[in-house]
């Protein structure tokens, strides 16, 4: 597999990715580049291409933003994630050979490389239909999942506000914050090695503190209603 540098210019990145998934989009258009998708994204006032790696239909992959930058691609997820951008409209198309194999090299290298266990489709994730009704999603995950994991979520009981903040206390236990915990980690954020154990400990401060960013919510470490109910959509 031979990954082309596209030399794009950001206008600022943010790092601190740590994949955890693999989120796989399209691009909209039935023939554009890197460079296009690099403009459009810098037109929007982003520091240009959201997404970290792109294929073209005759199967060349081109690197996007660096995998240890924040990507700007999939709401909520974009530090915890690898963004893949397809060439083409697959609510119109369907994907060709060539594509579909570099696609399929690349998930590889990028699932060995993190240990990442999950694949997503951007509609799984947010409301819209990217990548298409025709991309070929359920057949690339079995494929490069082995049928083990179809990368679909468990959904975890999204229990109302308690109507109290949750606060950072780690010597006192609340199952609320366990909920929270157990649906951060569901959606790719780390809440510290000793995991969903209801204490708010740094670990959960941490995660809170990026899924507020990434959501653009304010960055405080609290959970208080609009963040409750942000995290418990996901």
């Amino acid at each position: 597999m031979y990954i082309i540098n596209s030399n794009l210019r950001f206008r600022g990145l943010t790092f601190g990715n740590n994949p955890r998934m693999i989120i796989l989009h399209h691009a909209e258009s039935s023939r554009c580049s890197i460079e296009d998708v690099h403009s459009w994204h810098l037109n929007k006032g982003w520091s240009g291409c959201g997404y970290h790696y792109f294929v073209r239909k005759n199967g060349s992959i081109y690197k996007g933003r660096p995998d240890n930058a924040i990507g700007a691609h999939c709401l909520s997820y974009n530090s915890v994630s690898i963004g893949i951008c397809t060439e083409g409209r697959f609510n119109v198309e369907t994907m060709g050979a060539s594509q579909y194999n570099s696609l399929k090299e690349l998930i590889s290298y990028i699932k060995n490389k993190y240990n990442i266990s999950k694949i997503y489709g951007h509609r799984e994730l947010n409301s819209t239909d990217c990548p298409g009704k025709n991309f070929p999603l359920s057949k690339i995950k079995n494929e490069s999942l082995g049928g083990s994991n179809s990368g679909k979520r468990k959904k975890i009981s999204s229990a109302g506000y308690p109507g109290y903040l949750l606060k950072y206390n780690a010597n006192r236990f609340d199952s609320n914050v366990k909920t929270i915990q157990r649906k951060l980690k569901q959606i790719g954020y780390s809440v510290g090695r000793c995991g969903a154990d209801g204490y708010f400990g740094d670990g959960t401060l941490l995660a809170v503190r990026c899924f507020q960013r990434d959501c653009n919510l304010m960055i405080d470490g609290i959970i208080g209603k609009n963040t409750w109910k942000r995290i418990m959509r996901e």
